[in-house]
């Protein structure tokens, strides 16, 4: 089994089994006709990214989220930002530019479903996706044998990505509608456009180029109950 279906597999785990394990302890027609379907909408703007780049990061990246919250269970989530990054690599100098927007599409579980309370447990999946340009330079290449230089500079390098992310985090009303929260990601690149002289140092959305990394969000949320709690 790939890595792929084993991360497939485990989000199966992680978003059904507690749903499963709940069903067999009531009838689950009752608890819908308690519940409303629609319990809220919130809007979300991360600053993670910002943040990265005020602290020194050679990125950044701003973005808004929109969620509805669906039986306080299923949070369908759409996640749209624009990335940047305008790097040089001082060792060997390099230097790299990009620029563009990204989205992601996915559902949070809220684990505490039962609890009466707007304050969130939450594991989720994500599938995100970036049509970029980059550009990248760097001091001309010597030949050693016959002599000479070859130029290494490139711009408008197009490229597009996708990725899945596995997502953890948890959610806390500190006033009225406002709440805060945060979460980790796992994310895993799927796919993206190969070129013969360069990779793409930074993707937007998904951040510095490599097959699996971790990512971080921080989060201010704006949500409307459409349920009202106890």
């Amino acid at each position: 089994m790939n890595t792929f279906k084993c991360i497939c597999l485990l989000i199966s785990l992680l978003l059904f089994a507690p749903m499963q394990a709940q069903e067999k302890k009531q009838n689950p027609e009752t608890e819908t006709e308690k519940k409303p379907l629609f319990q809220g909408v919130g809007i979300a703007v991360d600053l993670g990214g910002i943040g990265n780049k005020l602290f020194g990061g050679t990125y950044m990246s701003s973005e808004v989220a929109a969620e509805v919250n669906l039986l306080n269970r299923y949070m369908p989530v759409v996640e749209i930002g624009y990335g940047v990054s305008d790097m040089t690599d001082e060792d060997k100098n390099i230097s790299y530019k990009a620029s563009a927007p990204y989205f992601r599409v996915g559902m949070n579980y809220n684990f505490m479903h039962n609890k009466d309370t707007y304050s969130i447990i939450y594991g989720g999946l994500r599938y995100g996706f970036s049509s970029f340009s980059f550009d990248i330079s760097a001091p001309d290449l010597q030949d050693p044998v016959w002599g000479g230089s070859t130029p290494f500079h490139y711009e408008g390098l197009s490229c597009t990505a996708q990725w899945v992310e596995i997502v953890a985090g948890i959610r806390a009303q500190i006033w009225k509608n406002l709440h805060m929260g945060w979460a980790v990601r796992y994310k895993r690149l799927l796919s993206y456009t190969e070129h013969p002289n360069a990779d793409p140092h930074y993707i937007p959305g998904y951040g510095v180029y490599d097959n699996v990394k971790f990512g971080f969000t921080y989060n201010i949320i704006y949500y409307l109950p459409l349920s009202k709690k106890k």
